[in-house]
């Protein structure tokens, strides 16, 4: 009976708990860093677009009255930088399909003008682990989350006393659980 209280003694406990927040912490660094790098990027869109893709927007000033074949025609000799796709009328203007954007072209006017949609591939990998959105991540995403909960509970009772959560610490906690509710309100 002596050996088990001995082995539940608070600096046993704490000794366990800064092991596990250790090596814990060393193990889900590199996620961590992801989710954090992600989270930023994510935090900040500029205008509510994807920062994960890089939009280009391109404007031609060309011949009016174009026919599609024409305006087909015309691309594949000059625009030949971005793949068309296809070209569909579509009341007063034309439907410019591209391989990864989309336009219109007003035959009234002559103006060509299009948008180009490219990934930047580390933010796109970023984001779909962050977003939980690759297949067979959400496991590891659920470990993350329990070792985050198991990182905050051996956190708040490493440190005895007056650093502690019976002293300053339990006033920090209250403060970061309050910051939240007060932003949604």
């Amino acid at each position: 009976m002596e050996q088990v209280m001995k082995l539940w003694s608070k600096k046993n406990i704490r000794k366990w708990l800064r092991l596990t927040h250790r090596y814990l912490g060393y193990f889900f660094v590199g996620i961590t860093l992801i989710y954090a790098i992600s989270g930023i990027i994510l935090n900040h869109k500029k205008k509510g677009e994807d920062p994960a893709y890089k939009t280009e927007h391109v404007t031609y000033q060309l011949a009016s009255s174009l026919s599609p074949d024409q305006l087909t025609a015309y691309w594949k000799e000059t625009i030949s930088d971005y793949p068309l796709n296809r070209i569909i009328p579509g009341g007063d203007k034309y439907n410019v399909y591209l391989k990864g954007g989309l336009g219109t072209y007003d035959p009234i006017s002559g103006e060509l003008s299009f948008e180009v949609y490219e990934k930047k591939l580390w933010v796109y990998f970023m984001n779909k682990l962050h977003y939980n959105s690759k297949t067979g991540w959400i496991l590891m995403a659920d470990i993350f989350a329990i070792a985050l909960l198991l990182f905050a509970l051996s956190g708040m009772f490493m440190v005895p006393g007056k650093k502690g959560i019976m002293g300053i610490g339990k006033w920090l906690i209250a403060i970061g659980i309050l910051i939240p509710f007060l932003f949604f309100l």
